[in-house]
């Protein structure tokens, strides 16, 4: 029977002077955790995780975010108290930056991976050996483009001013920068090939 109410369930969260009536929905052949409520909790609130403080008889809830509700001791439309506050204005701010860069990251992944089809083509032998060198010298200059690219991603990553408090804005930046340094060296390795294979033209060594 608990697991069965575990599927739906029906609570209000208190912040403040208000009071949110919240309807958990648990998808198909899941049962809901504090998880679902943490999430729920950031659609109706704005308040994001990493902000929530979530009280129900003096006990934090979300300490462990796959508990089953349930064995946290929550009924249908039992309440919860929530502490915390959505970011200020400017950190608000900053989050649409960060955002921003990271839209402008995939962008760049893009075009790193339509050179990289392209430099497969050339060396698997899809291209006259006229075209070749042309082809390998305009993938060199993309690819020097895109290093530039992402440096100046890494300069606008650092002077993010994300508030301390925003672990899940700190975290993401992190993410980003990792994935940056990934793809600088994927630029690297695809710049010493390019250079590579213009050398065995130019000593009339197939590719």
């Amino acid at each position: 029977m608990a697991a069965a109410k575990a599927k739906n369930m029906k609570l209000q969260v208190k912040h403040g002077s208000k009071v949110h009536e919240v309807r958990l929905q648990a998808e198909q052949g899941n049962v809901l955790t504090v998880q679902d409520l943490v999430k729920k909790i950031y659609e109706v609130t704005e308040i994001p995780p990493a902000n929530q403080k979530i009280l129900y008889k003096g006990k934090t809830l979300n300490k462990d975010l796959d508990v089953f509700l349930t064995d946290t001791g929550l009924t249908d439309n039992a309440k919860v108290m929530l502490l915390g506050k959505k970011p200020d204005p400017v950190d608000d701010k900053e989050m649409g930056k960060l955002h921003n860069i990271e839209q402008s990251l995939k962008k760049e992944e893009e075009k790193l991976s339509e050179i990289t089809y392209e430099l497969d083509g050339v060396h698997r032998g899809f291209l006259e050996d006229s075209l070749k060198r042309p082809a390998l010298q305009k993938s060199r200059k993309r690819i020097a483009h895109s290093t530039e690219q992402y440096m100046k991603l890494l300069e606008a990553l650092d002077g993010l001013n994300l508030d301390p408090s925003n672990s899940g804005g700190r975290a993401k930046r992190k993410s980003l920068v990792d994935r940056i340094h990934t793809l600088l060296d994927r630029c690297d390795g695809l710049a010493k090939g390019i250079d590579d294979m213009l050398a065995r033209l130019a000593a009339n060594i197939p590719l």
